[in-house]
């Protein structure tokens, strides 16, 4: 009896430990930083690159994460003053910081703003942001928007919660 006791419990155990083992590598804790591609063909926008107010602005770039995306966010505003968000060779998490916007160096008219969330379905590790943002030419109150520079930022975040961000300079002038 003491034999298929023994027998019994060191089946348990192993069985046990083999299922701990096999479970540890199911719940990898996912420690990197979800990555924005913008070197995918036809990839917009580009530093440098020029929209018009009422025309679209083409947003195409790959995202990618080891375990998979859950959610972006896109924030265009003005950047009339000249500020920066030093991104471009440096890809480091975003953090809120507070910026005054003056309106001094851009054309006569509202500063335009624009910001929206964006879920990415079915949790992807790889998905292709491929959308068009309308550019309207007069703000809500009626007056024209107001050209000039601007900054375009997408943020990405994964489904660990990790996110990554980058801006592009970027202008939007009016129609002539």
């Amino acid at each position: 009896m003491k034999k298929s006791t023994i027998f019994f419990v060191l089946t348990v155990l192993t069985i046990a430990f083999t299922t701990s083992c096999n479970k540890d590598d199911d719940n990898k804790i996912d420690t990197e930083k979800p990555q924005i591609d913008a070197s995918i063909a036809n990839s917009s926008p580009n530093n440098g690159s020029v929209f018009h107010f009422g025309e679209a602005l083409p947003v195409k770039l790959r995202l990618t994460d080891n375990q998979g995306l859950a959610a972006f966010s896109i924030e265009i505003h003005n950047n009339f003053d000249g500020h920066s968000h030093s991104t471009e060779d440096n890809e480091d998490e975003h953090e809120d910081e507070e910026h005054e916007h003056h309106h001094e160096e851009g054309e006569d008219g509202d500063a335009f703003y624009y910001t929206k969330d964006y879920d990415i379905p079915d949790n992807n590790s790889e998905f292709v942001v491929d959308i068009a943002i309308p550019l309207p030419e007069k703000s809500a109150d009626g007056d024209n928007y107001a050209g000039g520079k601007y900054h375009f930022m997408l943020t990405v975040t994964d489904k660990a919660g990790f996110s990554t961000f980058k801006a592009w300079e970027i202008e939007i002038l009016t129609k002539e």
